[in-house]
């Protein structure tokens, strides 16, 4: 009987899974932007928009499709438990997601369905942290502790890279950089999990084709956010768990540095924006506002791609310093790293608004 085994031929199944979850990604997005006009399911301008068009904002659809697909075709290579599970959690998230982009949802209600979403992927895959690596002392996490622990970490990416969705190609070039990295990183751990991630890429990449496209432009909206969010940390907490299984692991002392690496920018701007909302204003932290790092960046008339260029790139050598930068206790590594990279999204902010200054 003809079979191939997934791990020996690794490195085609990888080149493959992206090149379909492109391939599929670009197709869908004509007919998703033809559907949106026709029966005028547009995103409308408004005082926090960066845009003033209508533009289509069901571009989370595409991605979708290009999970379904490869998890299709490659369904007697792959571990099928895994990828049914991840499958139905990211059903669940695409229904919510168009709700919410078609009629808007309350924020109670996301977080709800988000948590138990999250809930029944990480209790039946049991894929889940199970050390807080010497943190306050702790090194492994009793099970209902790692549940627990694991489920926050799950909600927090979710809907911090729901939240850095604001400008053109921001959120797609981070999902590229934090798939490809923990593809890469989790390739030889499990392939099926790097599968996951490098598909996410290449549906990711045609993505911004359209959504930095003058003419043809999409956004990902609430759809997509939640599921690259989902699919992102999916992979962190395989990469945190699996760097715990044995001494001998690269990453045994450095997952957290790395991880939080991978999620920095959208961990500082929600952290910012909460303490802003909570703090200074006196709001809802689940307000609508202004108040991101991005949208400090436009107000300096600069374009998306320059801004989405200058936040990612900073956030690349962050991810840079995590691999590079060796100090004995990983604690004092992050941080290095988050005040150093804090330290650069500011310094650039006021000498770029001394330039706009000095220019007018």
């Amino acid at each position: 009987m003809f079979s191939i085994d997934l791990n020996t031929y690794g490195l085609e199944f990888m080149l493959l899974a992206s090149a379909v979850g492109f391939i599929i990604s670009y197709l869908s997005y004509e007919t998703i932007m033809v559907v949106a006009k026709e029966k005028h399911l547009m995103d409308e301008p408004g005082e926090r928009s960066s845009h003033d068009s209508k533009t289509p904002t069901l571009g989370g659809i595409a991605i979708y499709l290009s999970l379904l697909v490869v998890a299709i075709l490659l369904g007697n290579f792959i571990d099928a438990k895994l990828f049914l599970m991840i499958i139905c959690s990211l059903s669940v998230l695409l229904f919510l997601g168009l709700k919410d982009d078609l009629l808007v949802l309350s924020p109670r209600k996301k977080f709800l369905i988000q948590l138990l979403t999250g809930l029944l992927f990480i209790l039946i895959t049991d894929v889940r942290i199970t050390s807080l690596f010497g943190l306050f002392g702790i090194t492994s996490l009793a099970y209902l502790h790692s549940i627990l622990f694991s489920l926050f970490v799950y909600i927090l990416i979710i809907n911090s890279y729901n939240m850095i969705d604001g400008i053109d190609g921001l959120a797609g070039g981070f999902g590229v950089i934090a798939t490809l990295v923990l593809s890469i990183l989790l390739y030889q751990d499990n392939i099926n999990f790097a599968l996951l991630g490098i598909t996410t890429t290449g549906a990711l990449l045609a993505f911004l084709r359209h959504n930095l496209s003058k003419n043809k432009k999409i956004f990902m909206g609430d759809t997509g956010t939640m599921i690259v969010g989902f699919c992102i940390a999916v992979l962190i907490l395989r990469f945190l768990n699996t760097s715990r299984l044995s001494v001998n692991n690269d990453y045994y002392n450095t997952a957290p540095v790395i991880a939080i690496s991978i999620l920095f920018y959208p961990l500082l701007d929600t952290l910012r924006v909460f303490i802003l909302r909570v703090f200074k204003y006196k709001t809802s932290p689940f307000t609508a506002d202004r108040y991101h790092i991005h949208h400090r960046f436009i107000d300096l008339k600069l374009s998306h791609l320059q801004v989405s260029s200058v936040l990612l790139i900073i956030n690349l050598l962050a991810i840079m310093m995590a691999f590079v930068i060796n100090f004995k206790d990983w604690s004092n590594r992050l941080w290095f790293i988050g005040i150093l990279s804090s330290a650069l999204y500011l310094i650039l902010f006021f000498v770029l608004r001394a330039i706009k200054k000095h220019s007018a």
